[in-house]
């Protein structure tokens, strides 16, 4: 699982982020037999990416949780148009194929790329339409809201637990009052610490965003394949 993690950890970030943008489009076009394939495919990857952080399994469980939630929504108003149960079960299934496909190909992405270098990427990409000086603006956004994502999930889990540990009889509806509070004020005060961090690194200057990617040849082979792969699924 460790050489797994290390060698999808070791690609490309262009490469990675071009792969997740055209399978979050092509799964939504592609037969169902073609997206469970793709979601085994991707839970191999994501398996042992997600073994190796220290938040990995919890955004798992969150990932899966949301899949349901929207699934058990789309079951509640299918029943109350009348559809017939076997129908409306064969589209839910369908629906938590598709979304658990996709929500694991942004996971995958999220777990092998810092949010530097998935910062570096866009940039790379669209510094020749909007210019450089925008370009490493949008990088640095886009690198602290990747940032910012785990670090929420993180937040919460803490928080979740320090009111377990000191609060043990507290119901259900004191903890709801509580925990939202808590994890607000703590993510204020990350955040101060988030700014000072990027001015100490100097990363608000355009310097610290010059790309300096190496294509490699193990690139070069996981993107013919990623071709043949997407093109078979299509015609699957």
């Amino acid at each position: 699982m460790q050489t797994v993690a290390a060698y999808v950890r070791s690609l490309d970030p262009r490469f990675k982020l071009l792969v997740a943008l055209v399978l979050g489009v092509c799964l939504w076009r592609i037969d169902i037999v073609s997206v469970l394939i793709c979601a085994l495919g991707l839970l191999v990857i994501v398996r042992p990416l997600a073994a190796i952080q220290s938040v990995g399994s919890k955004m798992v469980r969150s990932l899966l949780f949301f899949v349901l939630f929207w699934v058990g929504i789309k079951i509640f108003l299918d029943l109350l148009s009348g559809m017939p149960l076997a129908q409306v079960c064969m589209d839910a299934g369908e629906l938590a194929a598709r979304l658990a496909a996709l929500l694991m190909v942004g996971l995958s992405l999220a777990l092998s790329t810092s949010a530097r270098s998935l910062g570096l990427a866009v940039a790379w990409i669209i510094c020749p339409l909007i210019g450089k000086e925008r370009a490493w603006q949008v990088a640095l956004s886009l690198a602290l809201m990747i940032h910012f994502l785990p670090m929420c999930l993180a937040t919460m889990s803490q928080v979740k637990e320090t009111a377990v540990s000191r609060c043990p009889k507290s119901g259900f509806r004191q903890r709801l009052n509580i925990v939202p509070q808590a994890v607000i004020r703590n993510l204020s005060q990350k955040t101060w610490n988030q700014t000072l961090a990027v001015a100490s690194r100097r990363l608000d200057d355009s310097s610290s965003w010059e790309p300096d990617f190496d294509w490699s040849g193990r690139d070069w082979l996981c993107s013919i394949l990623c071709a043949i792969v997407i093109s078979v699924m299509f015609v699957v």
